[in-house]
């Protein structure tokens, strides 16, 4: 009577499961569980089942028309490039979670700070002054600054001489000519550069507390509320001041 060879459940010889078990043993994957307890399908292949069908396809090749090394390393060469890319993925999630937690971080240390923004309504500092600066586009032969009250009256003329092209800082103390604190909330400042002769308005930039930094998500741009400018982009703020 012709004897039959006993072999493994999932119909590979015991001899090629225990070199199929070694060989992963080698590389940290472990064989399947010999459990009777029924598992789950698999949705996805990982390295463990391409490696066991790679031995599988191996053990069963015809010895005439071996697959060829090229044909091996190309489907090796496929497996690694999708492990890679799975995890590229992950680590890009990761990265991502960390991005939006440092955002957060970021947008609260902003709070209470001053800064310089685009805009004509400066609010008092504590000792009832302002501050701010003039962009001027290119040199100016004279420049003075308006200093005037949400009424419009005209409290303050500053005379900042002639300077090239960029930021010229300015400050006012609050006090009027004769030396008396207005002790106004807010004022409106006004630039004018001279050349030739001629005046024209430029821009100014005034100081101002961020009152909220909202955490922006995605790729949204962080803004900021700042006293008197209203809401303004990071990219917007040209100063810190404590």
């Amino acid at each position: 009577m012709t004897s039959v060879s006993p072999t493994s459940t999932s119909g590979v010889s015991p001899t090629a499961q225990q070199s199929l078990d070694a060989l992963l043993a080698k590389i940290g994957a472990k064989p399947a569980s010999s459990s009777s307890t029924p598992t789950a399908p698999k949705t996805n292949l990982d390295q463990s089942d391409f490696l066991k069908l790679m031995t599988t396809q191996m053990s069963n090749q015809d010895p005439f028309q071996p697959q060829s090394n090229t044909e091996m390393i190309a489907q090796m060469a496929q497996f690694s490039t999708v492990t890679g890319i799975q995890q590229l993925n992950t680590t890009a999630s990761n990265m991502a979670t960390e991005i939006a937690q440092n955002r957060i971080a970021t947008s609260a240390s902003f709070i209470g700070k001053s800064v310089l923004v685009p805009g004509s309504t400066a609010l008092s500092d504590s000792s009832g002054g302002i501050s701010g600066a003039v962009d001027l586009p290119s040199s100016a032969a004279g420049l003075t600054l308006q200093v005037t009250r949400s009424s419009g009256e005209l409290v303050k003329t500053i005379d900042l001489g002639a300077n090239p092209a960029g930021l010229v800082g300015f400050s006012w103390d609050g006090k009027d000519d004769s030396g008396n604190l207005i002790g106004d909330n807010s004022y409106n400042v006004k630039a004018l550069m001279t050349n030739g002769g001629a005046q024209t308005a430029t821009f100014t930039d005034v100081y101002g507390p961020i009152t909220e930094a909202p955490v922006p998500s995605g790729t949204d741009i962080q803004t900021f509320k700042v006293g008197g400018a209203g809401t303004v982009k990071l990219t917007d703020i040209k100063s810190f001041k404590f």
